[in-house]
């Protein structure tokens, strides 16, 4: 009976009811946003990944489901506890997934996945690690990252570092890059060749790489290092990355505008010429 009842809670809200039949009123769904990309937090804590989609019929009837992946082995996960709580917005289209009292078998990457007799469009997955608060956790005293800012042209690569102590060098700590962009915080993830996480354990030491970095890239980074007595940031690394073509257009203004200044120039040499010698003219006439 509890099987049973745990697959009828993936049927949320009332609308998924699409899996028992395929209304001709069904959605088809354009397109599936989920975040953050990835997250790391200790054992006992809480975390929450959002998703929002599009359709082409905001009337029409769509389900949701929720699935997480860890050690190769994909299974759904149910809204059937007080610690997993799955939601839906109907007029907002956002789904959120929240695990309280996390602990290490939390880890995986969960996958929110929105459809409708059309089929079902995924989200991009989130990247979950959960560490184990273990009794021998550094206290960490102190963070310290460089540069404090960073500008470079769109193509280009960048590297941020952090240095850090702790009281115990033989202690557990975790390490957690984040990027604040038009006011949205998010976990830097180390999932393509384009950005490059690394840690130096006996060095205590963190750098994160960005190679061919585009606009998109510019924003506020901030490295963490933390334990069950905390995350502690580094102070933060400001980064501008400039459009090629903006840079460019740049360019030609200012040309345009040094090009104009010499023709202005020119032609009040030319006038004053001309009227040099006009009066010159004159007072040989005169003569």
């Amino acid at each position: 009976m509890r099987a049973q009842l745990e697959r009828l809670s993936l049927l949320w809200p009332l609308f998924l009811s699409l899996r028992m039949g395929a209304a001709e009123n069904t959605a088809v769904v354009l397109g599936v946003y989920q975040t953050p990309p990835c997250i790391r937090a200790m054992e006992g804590s809480e975390f929450t990944i959002e998703c929002t989609f599009t359709t082409d019929n905001n009337s029409a009837k769509w389900f949701a489901e929720w699935n997480k992946t860890r050690n190769n082995v994909t299974e759904k996960v149910y809204n059937g506890t007080d610690r997993i709580i799955l939601s839906a917005d109907k007029e907002k289209r956002s789904l959120s997934l929240t695990v309280k009292k996390a602990d290490v078998t939390d880890s995986g990457t969960y996958v929110c996945g929105v459809g409708s007799k059309h089929g079902t469009s995924p989200g991009n997955g989130t990247q979950v690690t959960i560490d184990g608060a273990a009794e021998n956790t550094a206290v960490v005293l102190g963070v310290y990252q460089t540069p404090p800012c960073i500008r470079a042209m769109e193509g280009s690569e960048f590297t941020i570092e952090c240095t850090f102590t702790t009281d115990n060098n033989s202690a557990k700590w975790f390490a957690v890059w984040n990027k604040t962009r038009n006011n949205v915080t998010e976990e830097v993830c180390h999932g393509t060749d384009r950005i490059i996480l690394s840690a130096d354990k006996e060095k205590r030491s963190l750098s994160l790489t960005v190679k061919k970095a585009d606009v998109t890239d510019s924003g506020t980074y901030v490295c963490g290092v933390g334990s069950k007595h905390g995350t502690f940031p580094g102070k933060g690394t400001q980064v501008t990355i400039d459009d090629k073509r903006s840079n460019a257009s740049h360019v030609v203004l200012i040309i345009r505008m040094v090009l104009g200044a010499l023709v202005i120039t020119l032609a009040v040499i030319i006038v004053t010429e001309c009227a040099i010698s006009e009066k010159r003219a004159a007072v040989s006439q005169t003569i």
